[in-house]
């Protein structure tokens, strides 16, 4: 099944999900937190003849080479407490180092992150928790361009690959006092539908300053463990890591 087919395979279920009784229902509550995230990079790395490859990029590093990036979620709540999110991330970086020989190394990455969800909000006194259905869906790619003066000459290479996970999660919200709330999230997806495991955690609490604005600090882990292809031959891609990080965001609700 293509990336094409599965994303027909979950508009068709959106659809369903949005044409039934309880979404229907008026009054809905809406929220959008743009974000940053402090994000670190840790694990491995494969293409083609290159097995396995270490990484490492701490937030420093992306900084210095940061060309552009954005993050933000969005969420809807029906009155019948059925609810459904959206999330993107993406980072552009490029980074280049030139040789004592005048040969120019550039190197372009890009990592986006985008996870849509339907989820059922059980309400418990001074609590609730989220039980979570939804896509994952990673799109990597790099760019590499290496400079021969001497031979007159610039080489290119492109590596482009991007797949969806399905994942299930749960959310724990618990009201600690009028203005604080302590959030707990935890899903697991992949088992090698795409990805042989994918997996996200997040810590934190949110501060509501007013009746539109709440602070949202917390630390917030993703892994992933993507494999394509045979090692050492053409075409094989491998990627598996951690993305971490604190996230600072602004919450408006209406």
């Amino acid at each position: 099944m293509n990336v094409i087919t599965k994303f027909n395979a979950v508009g068709l279920l959106t659809t369903a999900f949005l044409c039934s009784p309880h979404v229907l229902a008026d009054e809905w509550q809406f929220m959008i937190e743009p974000y940053l995230m402090g994000t670190n990079i840790e694990g491995d790395f494969g293409s083609g003849r290159i097995e396995q490859a270490e990484i490492g990029v701490d937030f420093s590093d992306i900084l210095e080479n940061l060309e552009m990036a954005g993050m933000i979620h969005m969420e809807a709540v029906s009155p019948g407490n059925i609810g459904l999110s959206f999330d993107y991330g993406f980072m552009d970086l490029e980074g280049s180092k030139t040789f004592m020989t005048g040969q120019e190394l550039v190197v372009g990455t890009r990592q986006a992150v985008m996870e849509t969800q339907i989820f059922y909000r059980n309400q418990l006194q001074n609590a609730s928790i989220d039980y979570i259905a939804g896509v994952r869906w990673w799109d990597n790619d790099v760019d590499v361009d290496v400079d021969l003066p001497n031979l007159e000459q610039r080489l290119s290479a492109s590596i482009e690959e991007d797949w969806v996970d399905f994942i299930v999660g749960l959310r724990w919200y618990s009201h600690l006092s009028d203005n604080w709330t302590f959030e707990l999230y935890g899903d697991i997806g992949g088992l090698d539908f795409a990805s042989e495991f994918t997996s996200k955690v997040k810590v934190g609490v949110q501060y509501q300053m007013t009746e539109l604005l709440t602070l949202d600090v917390k630390y917030v882990a993703t892994w992933v463990d993507y494999k394509d292809g045979t090692a050492g031959e053409p075409g094989y891609f491998a990627y598996d890591t951690v993305t971490h990080g604190p996230v600072l965001g602004l919450v408006f609700t209406f």
